[in-house]
């Protein structure tokens, strides 16, 4: 037994002496049979929700309308939920009715997949009853029961099937791939951030080159915003070196350079992202195809664009920028304004100026005259440097 699971054991004994069932289940189960590397654990038991507070003194509702509590054990927090079953789903997004039962079968069977519908008991004993273990021998994504109820019970599943796709590189079972055919168009009942989610670890996914197919084949573009009609784009992004897009920002980056769109704000805005990473990537779009640059340019851009720059062009063409941008961000005497050893109080008391307009731009002489060598960051060049030039 991995250490993760290990250290959640009392947990489940506590749980267990209290003569309740406790279980580990889900995709930490999922990933130990395939010798992934577990990040995180989810524990179900046959205990209500009150129950479980009665077990533990330090507990927390973190979800207790759907069963789940957070309980804190040797100074770890888990979340421990409560086998259930759950009602129609009028949206095809949330349960009308969230029922707490005692049967771990019973709960298992409202999951999505079966290779995520497995419990392991303190004893290690796998518990599979949809034979998820079968499914993951063959390589495959199977929906457990009727897949189009799982689907029609939560559409995103059908996003998250392609989403394992992409990380397992496994194949969807036939009947699943067709009941996704049939009801993708479920899809425009989900909320884009959940959207987002699927789609940005399909991105990270080792078989990406076959997640973004599926979407494809399966026609779930039109529900993707600003990919409408873009096969084009998704060839593109499968010949791309993707493996080297590491983080979210990199990846919306890649993206928007294989998509084009006439608006690049527009386009992640659609995507409901941080500001701050739709900033960034449309910064980086606009200087994306710019060939040849200035020591100058490249300080006015900062590391951080420039960086982004770089990883755009080895995600394209498997190389760095022949200029070896961050290089030559590196080899700068300054990097920031910051880094200069005056500051604009000491430029006024050198000319006997109040602030104003002039500053800001005898501030932008001063970057580029350090930047291209034509003086040392050092206060007394500085100060002679502004005696005959700003004054």
């Amino acid at each position: 037994m991995k250490a993760i699971f290990k250290k959640a054991v009392p947990v489940l004994a506590k749980l267990e002496q209290a003569g309740f069932e406790a279980y580990f289940v889900g995709g930490s189960v999922r990933d130990t049979i395939l010798g992934r590397e577990v990040a995180d654990i989810d524990i179900a038991t046959s205990a209500f929700p009150e129950e479980v507070k009665q077990i533990f003194p330090r507990t927390f509702d973190t979800g207790i309308e759907h069963g789940t509590v957070s309980v804190k054990e040797a100074g770890e927090i888990y979340e421990v939920t409560t086998f259930r079953t759950e009602g129609s789903y009028a949206d095809f997004r949330r349960p009308d009715e969230v029922v707490f039962i005692r049967s771990l079968e019973k709960d298992l069977e409202r999951r999505d997949f079966t290779m995520n519908a497995i419990a392991m008991g303190l004893d290690g004993r796998f518990i599979d009853p949809f034979h998820g273990k079968d499914d993951m021998k063959k390589e495959q994504i199977r929906a457990v029961g009727q897949p189009w109820e799982r689907f029609h019970e939560d559409a995103l599943r059908m996003m998250r099937g392609v989403r394992f796709v992409s990380q397992l590189h496994f194949e969807l079972e036939k009947h699943t791939y067709e009941a996704m055919q049939q009801n993708v168009a479920l899809l425009e009942n989900i909320a884009v951030e959940r959207i987002a989610v699927e789609f940005i670890k399909l991105m990270k996914g080792e078989a990406v080159q076959a997640g973004l197919g599926l979407l494809v084949d399966l026609k779930m573009l039109p529900f993707l915003p600003g990919f409408s009609g873009e096969e084009k784009a998704i060839a593109t992004l499968q010949k791309w070196h993707l493996d080297q897009a590491s983080d979210d920002t990199i990846i919306w980056f890649a993206v928007v350079l294989a998509v084009r769109p006439n608006n690049v704000t527009s386009f992640l805005r659609a995507w409901k992202l941080p500001n701050k990473l739709m900033r960034d990537v449309a910064t980086a779009y606009g200087l994306a195809e710019k060939t040849t640059w200035t020591d100058y340019e490249l300080f006015e851009t900062g590391e951080e664009t420039v960086a982004l720059i770089e990883k755009g062009w080895l995600i394209r063409t498997g190389k760095t920028n022949w200029e070896t941008l961050q290089e030559r961000f590196e080899a700068l005497p300054i990097k920031s304004r910051k880094a200069i050893q005056v500051s604009g109080n000491d430029i006024m008391a050198w000319t006997g100026k109040t602030g104003g307009p002039w500053l800001k731009e005898a501030l932008a002489k001063l970057d580029e005259a350090i930047v291209t060598g034509a003086i040392a960051n050092i206060p007394e060049e500085i100060k002679g440097w502004v005696n005959d030039v700003i004054k």
